[in-house]
Order: C-alpha cells, then sequence, then structure tokens
C-alpha cells in the first residue's frame, strides 16, 4: 500500500488530486507558564483545531476512543477515511513568534484514547474498564502511554509516584512501570504530562515500560501512591509519527519526509492528531504556535 514511485508520488498528488495542506495554529494553554523541560499536550489550547473539551467526560477508569470525528477532540481534521487507500505525511512545518517559546520541540501523534481517570485520592492499584479497545494499532505496537492533566484548573498539592499495569504489544499481561517510578508534579497544570520536568523520577513525554517492552495494548491498572488530592487526570495511548524542533523565534522547523527523511507517516483512517510539547525554556501562557502538515494518499 501507498506510492509505489516518486512518479507514483508524483502523479498522484499532482494529476489525481490526492493531496491536502492543512494549517493549524494553537495556544499554549496552561494554567500557569511551563517550566523549561516539561512536556504539555495541547488539545486544550484555542486555535485551530479548536479546544478539546471531551476528555472530562465518560466514566471514570473506562478506556474510551478517539478517532477524527469524536467531537470536542481537538484534533486536526485530515479529510476522513481514504481506505483501500493509504494516508501520508509528506512534509511538516512549525514556528512561533512568542517570546521565550523556542526552543521547543512539537511531536504529532495519533491519540487512540484515554482512561478518565476522576478517584484521585485512591491510593491503591485501581483496576480499569477495557470494554472498548485501541481502535488503530490494534496489537499495541509502539503504542504509548502518558497521564496528562485534563483539567482547566490545577491538580492538588501533591508528588505521588504513578505506576501502570498493562498489557504488552506482545498480547503479554501483567506488565508494569519500572521500580524507580515517574513522580507527579505538585500542582501540575492544565494540559501538563504529569511527571515531565528535569530531576529524579522525571519522564517525558511517555511512561517508561517494563524492560523489553516497545508498546502497550491495554492498560489494567493505573495508581498514585498517595492522594492527589484534587483535580482529574487521564491516561493517554498514542502512536507518536513525527517531531519537530523548533530552535528560532519567527523561523520554521520544517520536516520533509518524503527527500529528507524518507518515512512518510501513515495517517490511519480515523486518527486522532494531536500535538505534545516539550518546552526548552520557561514558556508563557498563551503563547501562539503554528504550522502545516502535506498529506496524500494513493
Amino acid at each position: 500500500m501507498g506510492f509505489t514511485s516518486m512518479d507514483d508520488l508524483i502523479d498522484k498528488v499532482s494529476t489525481d488530486g490526492q493531496f491536502q495542506r492543512i494549517d493549524w495554529n494553537k495556544s499554549f494553554l496552561p494554567t500557569t507558564a511551563a517550566v523549561a523541560g516539561e512536556w504539555h499536550c495541547l488539545v486544550k489550547g484555542t486555535g485551530e483545531p479548536s479546544t478539546g473539551s471531551i476528555y472530562n467526560s465518560g466514566t471514570n477508569l473506562a478506556f474510551q476512543a478517539a478517532s477524527e470525528t469524536l467531537a470536542n477532540s481537538g484534533s486536526i481534521q485530515h479529510g476522513g477515511n481514504v481506505s483501500p487507500a493509504t494516508k501520508h505525511i509528506l512534509n511538516a512545518s512549525a514556528f512561533t513568534a512568542a517570546a521565550t517559546t523556542a526552543p521547543c520541540i512539537l511531536m504529532l501523534v495519533d491519540l487512540l484514547g484515554w482512561y478518565r481517570v476522576t478517584s484521585v485520592t485512591t491510593t491503591t492499584a485501581q483496576a480499569t474498564d477495557n470494554t472498548v479497545t485501541l481502535p488503530r494499532y490494534t496489537n499495541g505496537a509502539g503504542v504509548q502511554a502518558f497521564m496528562w492533566n485534563t483539567n482547566t484548573t490545577a491538580m492538588g498539592a501533591a508528588t505521588p509516584n504513578l505506576s501502570l499495569g498493562y498489557t504488552n504489544s506482545a498480547g503479554t499481561a501483567g506488565r508494569a512501570t519500572p521500580t524507580t517510578l515517574p513522580i507527579g508534579k505538585t500542582a501540575a497544570a492544565n494540559g501538563l504530562i504529569l511527571y515531565s520536568g528535569t530531576g529524579l523520577g522525571k519522564y517525558g513525554p511517555f511512561m517508561p515500560l517494563q524492560s523489553g517492552d516497545s508498546g502497550i495494548r491495554s492498560v489494567q491498572t493505573i495508581q498514585n501512591s498517595t492522594s492527589y488530592v484534587s483535580g482529574e487526570y487521564a491516561v493517554g495511548l498514542c502512536k507518536p509519527l513525527l517531531t519537530l524542533p523548533i530552535t528560532t523565534l519567527g523561523v520554521a522547523a520544517e520536516r520533509d519526509l518524503v527527500n529528507q527523511l524518507p518515512s512518510m507517516p501513515q495517517i490511519q483512517d480515523g486518527a486522532c492528531l494531536v500535538w505534545l510539547m516539550y518546552s526548552g525554556a520557561n514558556t508563557p501562557t498563551n503563547s501562539s504556535l503554528y504550522g502545516h502538515l502535506d498529506i496524500g494518499w494513493s
């Protein structure tokens, strides 16, 4: 599947019109400015696509699938399904003119779904409901987990160890995050990936996996070792697609995924495309980011 040659790519894009340019813009919108070294999920930011508000709904600890057509997902709209053809990212760019926003790294992921966690004062391992399963990458190959504050208000004042019990991409159950556990940030802001930052117990953007594992098929337990006092968070499962490092204010970061880095990541039918962001400097609230994606299908 996909393009059989460079001639085929040129023909499909220029002659058959199997091409779309997508322009996007997002406001970096946590409740407080980011500290260098932190990662955030940008779905709550205003712009195009609009703010994602769906992640504070649904049953506690139940997996909910995400897709392009899910209302209020805050995901980039990429034109719908193209099966039996396959859709691919050909080029990508991003830039910012906001003071101290650069350097930063943007990571585009396909958000497959999330577990809403409202029982943040419970300190034992909490069993999840996996009645709904992964909608894409169903075997879990390359699927990663991250935990972020989905509320507009900060989490409570606590620093719990965070852990997951999961089934890996080989179908082996009973896997667990390592002994040196990620540590959640006290009063974690809106959008913050809870355990990201610098220092002991900080990771980013994804939860560390048990040795030998490379992906997650499902999560069986979620635990914060001490009460998070207040708020709620979500455990997202996603497939990373590309990264864009922005080094300089006002200068576009570009990725040619046909020639420069020949990978042409596939956008699967129904993909829920959202941005994660790493702050290389202290990033003010409401900092604006802009960019585009060129996609084609064959």
